[in-house]
């Protein structure tokens, strides 16, 4: 069996991280290259919500995910690599005896690997930049992560309202972020505390009026 994992929801200000692993058997790997995947980025919503069924139907699919507030209490102990480490060690315990692929999130893409074999007990595993653009079963991983993620985002969006993307680059965001702060006066556990976007902003906040944040 070879499995491949990758994560969605590193960089934004707002919301969980969710790691995927997707396995897949010798029998349906030459199903799972037909397809020619790609990395999720590279699809609108619409297209990985097509791809899904497609998807589940070659491969098995496993996920977990940690929440901004989680990601906020560990980052005081550790790195986001190595949290992200623990969330893709623990992916990899559903499938013991795979062979395995990952996207590294490390710039090192071996040491990544490396932590990965070091806590669980994996001999060796092919870790890559941009493996979810070379090798179809993390392309797969990429997909199943990202739908996952874009799933949570709507529950969340359904108790706070539209905030966008998520992302610090997103004008959307920042703007949710502002308007939040300036009218509840603290921002929502949703949100990433240890990200510089938050912590520029609540600065601006305690510096300026009221009148003048926005």
């Amino acid at each position: 069996m070879l499995v491949g994992v990758d994560e969605a929801g590193r960089g934004p200000v707002i919301g969980p991280l969710v790691v995927c692993a997707a396995a897949v058997s010798e029998d349906n790997l030459p199903d799972l290259e037909s397809l020619a995947l790609k990395d999720s980025k590279q699809y609108t919503r619409p297209k990985r919500e097509e791809l899904k069924d497609v998807v589940l139907s070659v491969t098995q699919c496993r996920y977990t995910d940690i929440s901004a507030s989680e990601i906020d209490a560990k980052m005081k102990k550790k790195s986001l690599n190595d949290i992200e480490v623990e969330l893709f060690a623990d992916v990899l315990s559903y499938f013991p005896e795979a062979t395995v692929i990952v996207d590294a999130c490390d710039v090192n893409a071996a040491r990544f690997g490396e932590k990965i074999c070091g806590r669980t007990g994996i001999p060796s595993i092919i870790s890559e930049h941009k493996a979810d653009c070379t090798y179809p079963i993390v392309s797969a991983a990429s997909i199943m992560a990202k739908i996952e993620r874009d799933k949570k985002i709507d529950e969340l969006k359904e108790l706070y309202g539209d905030f966008g993307s998520g992302y610090p680059s997103d004008v959307k965001t920042r703007t949710f972020l502002k308007e939040y702060l300036k009218k509840e006066g603290e921002l929502p556990p949703i949100v990433r505390f240890s990200w510089d976007t938050t912590k520029t902003l609540l600065q601006e906040y305690t510096q300026l009026s009221l009148d003048t944040f926005l």
